[in-house]
């Protein structure tokens, strides 16, 4: 099984677990890490509050579990998640991701790209 290497900035935590306890709806659920789509400029990353699946990855941040299929765990490692308010675009969750510019374009019908993922558990 894959290991997690997010994290979360202390700002996304604190609204995280904000949002949960304050929203009925939230309640009980955890925190999802998630790809929404891809462009020509890399991932789309979507962060909501989800029921787990028995697929899923988990990761307990103190009193926040985050979780995360192992797809979007493959593509976001070394990712942190954070809250971001802004004038103009309003304020939600942001993903920091480091190595976005790899998944720019077509990366993916690149051969190099394909074994590496196929091999991706052998390492």
């Amino acid at each position: 099984m894959s290991q997690i290497d997010i994290s979360i900035s202390p700002e996304a935590y604190t609204k995280a677990i904000e949002l949960r306890d304050n929203n009925e709806e939230y309640q009980g659920k955890s925190l999802r890490l998630y790809l929404d789509g891809k462009g020509c400029d890399g991932f789309y990353y979507g962060v909501s509050f989800d029921d787990k699946s028995k697929d899923d990855l988990e990761l307990q941040i103190d009193d926040l579990e985050l979780i995360i299929d192992e797809e979007t765990n493959y593509f976001c490692t070394g990712s942190t998640i954070k809250w971001l308010v802004h004038e103009e675009l309003g304020e939600g969750f942001l993903v920091d991701n480091p190595e976005h510019r790899k998944f720019r374009g077509k990366f993916y019908k690149r051969k190099s790209f394909q074994a590496a993922y196929e091999n991706r558990d052998n390492k």
